[in-house]
């Protein structure tokens, strides 16, 4: 959602003519949705047989 704000402040700042603080406001949305990209739940970290053995220890 971040790099949607980021764009759309890039285009107002492009349209108004700053172009410095469009490169900028470009270059945030870049990053962050690379960030973004990168985001995965713990669960797919976890390994199978570490799962398994807090499961048994719950119950």
């Amino acid at each position: 959602m971040l790099t949607i704000e980021y764009c759309a402040r890039a285009i107002i700042r492009h349209l108004n003519g700053d172009l410095k603080l469009f490169e900028s406001y470009r270059d945030k949305a870049i990053e962050t949705y690379h960030r973004e990209q990168c985001i995965c739940s713990i669960e797919e970290m976890i390994p199978d047989r570490t799962k398994k053995k807090l499961y048994k220890l719950v119950n």
